[in-house]
């Protein structure tokens, strides 16, 4: 299978040609640009979770530990309005971060096995409208904007991951042997169907995602239109 720095390398190309293409045709800002690009590059990551010791493991939770904690500091200072001292400031992204590394990534270890149920387009399916939600969620749900860029945030992660996997299975043939190696076929496959009860569970999710799901007409008609794209001078608006 492909190593840590070409499945980081491929997706950030990948996805920042995919970024820039849309920024150029005026479907997003930079800074939508810059956070597709981002999203786009962890998805690239992302089946690599459920191996106990890689380096995509210790990467992506501890961008979701940051993550998990800035939205905790943002739902207690907008949502609850609450005025909290330098003392909380301090105990509380520890306690959050401590959770993501002491007790929740230790559970998800234990219930995953390399090549698994993250090792497939359900998981990655999961990831990408779970994506969606959450940046609808926090964006201006009222506006066609918002939903668009949710969908395009879901849709660069599932992008990302889709390329970590067809690079996976790339790498299981030797070309120089002309020969298949044993790994192949265990990375781009629909499902873990060997694990029935988590891609049962996965299945529900993924039904839930979609009927909470953001509107998609609009969406679709608006990244229909590529009467605006520009190769050349393009204003960036931060």
């Amino acid at each position: 299978m492909a190593n840590f720095n070409t499945h980081l390398n491929t997706a950030v190309n990948v996805t920042g040609l995919g970024s820039a293409t849309l920024l150029s045709a005026g479907h997003t800002d930079l800074n939508g640009a810059l956070w597709l690009w981002f999203l786009g590059s962890i998805g690239g990551l992302l089946p690599d979770i459920d191996s106990d010791n890689s380096t995509s493991l210790d990467t992506i939770f501890n961008l979701f530990a940051f993550s998990a904690v800035l939205l905790v500091l943002h739902y207690i200072t907008t949502e609850l309005i609450i005025e909290i001292s330098f003392i909380e400031l301090i105990i509380v992204p520890l306690l959050v971060y401590g959770f993501m590394k002491y007790i929740l990534r230790p559970i998800f270890e234990w219930f995953t096995v390399h090549r698994g149920s993250c090792h497939s387009i359900l998981f990655l399916a999961f990831c990408g409208l779970l994506t969606t939600q959450v940046t609808w969620q926090l964006n201006s749900q009222a506006t066609v904007q918002a939903a668009t860029f949710a969908w395009l945030a879901g849709g660069f992660v599932l992008l990302g991951g889709l390329i970590h996997l067809m690079l996976d299975e790339i790498y299981s043939v030797d070309l120089s042997n002309v020969r298949i190696k044993r790994s192949f076929g265990t990375a781009l496959k629909l499902a873990d169907f060997d694990n029935k009860i988590i891609t049962l569970a996965s299945i529900l999710a993924i039904a839930g995602l979609v009927y909470i799901a953001p509107p998609t007409e609009q969406a679709i008609i608006s990244l229909s239109d590529w009467s605006h794209f520009r190769l050349q001078s393009l204003h960036f608006k931060f």
